[in-house]
């Protein structure tokens, strides 16, 4: 690519981030979903106080990080559905044949999606910056650097769930299908993790062989195989990496969300193209 066609590249990129983006900002969705997340999250503080007074303990490690987690996920999801029908949504209301009458690429459109979810994210960690340090200083709980750390290391994980939700927009034409098939395989991956999780908790020598086979071949698929697939696996990932403290698996773990995400951005890129722009 010459450096002229990069750089009208990422001007449209620009200019299309830049309409969704405000677009975004114009809408209710992204702030009823953080009021949401945040009144999520004031239970759980509020429970949480409640078991240190009940116990009387006066110290805790990070309080704070276990209740960024729910958060996270509530907004990510969010970030998924509207990555999901961003492309069918335009292909069915014929506005994205329109933009490619322009100067308007695969990849300068698809890079804008992305970059928009990500920027509505960005806006997100700034509320959830400001909540958490108007809790830390009401309840006088310290905001440490692993919340820190945990916040920067969700822009990553985020990065998973809006490419993964992209994905799926690339492939589908309606916006229905768009959002059975993001909560379908949504779903599905989170029960494969909660049947893993059961298994694991049953002692192996009350199992049957068969089912000592089938729980070892399970463990498989779920760790090396949809373990590779879902995006909130790399959330679990991070977000263990961070509570241990290892710098390594905290690196690895951004490494491997910048691989996932530019596979699948790179993916939608391609199969936008070979589907076309029509409904």
């Amino acid at each position: 690519m010459s450096d002229e066609k990069f750089i009208l590249s990422m001007y449209v990129v620009r200019t299309l981030a830049r309409r969704d983006f405000y677009s975004s900002l114009r809408g209710l969705g992204l702030y009823i979903t953080t009021s949401v997340s945040f009144i999520v999250a004031s239970f759980i503080l509020k429970n949480y106080l409640e078991s240190i007074a009940k116990s009387e303990v006066f110290a805790s490690l990070n309080p704070l990080n276990s209740v960024f987690f729910l958060p996270m996920v509530i907004l990510s999801v969010y970030l998924a559905l509207i990555s999901a029908v961003s492309i069918s949504r335009e292909r069915n209301e014929g506005t994205l044949e329109v933009l490619f009458y322009g100067p308007v690429s695969y990849s300068s459109y698809i890079l804008s999606k992305y970059v928009n979810s990500m920027l509505n994210y960005v806006v997100g960690v700034a509320f959830f910056l400001a909540y958490f340090f108007g809790i830390a200083f009401i309840t006088n709980l310290g905001f440490s650097y692993t919340l820190v750390g945990a916040i920067l290391m969700s822009i990553f994980s985020i990065s998973c769930v809006v490419s993964f939700g992209l994905f799926i927009s690339s492939f589908t034409t309606r916006v229905r299908t768009s959002v059975i098939w993001l909560a379908g395989i949504f779903l599905l991956f989170l029960g494969i993790q909660l049947l893993h999780t059961v298994l694991l908790g049953i002692p192996e020598e009350t199992m049957f062989p068969l089912m000592v086979y089938f729980e070892k071949s399970f463990s498989f698929v779920s760790r090396y195989i949809i373990g590779w697939l879902s995006p909130f696996y790399y959330m679990d990932r991070g977000l263990e990496a961070v509570s241990l403290g290892d710098p390594y698996l905290y690196g690895m773990n951004i490494v491997y969300c910048i691989i996932y995400s530019a596979v699948l951005v790179g993916i939608s890129i391609f199969v936008l193209e070979k589907r076309g722009v029509r409904a």
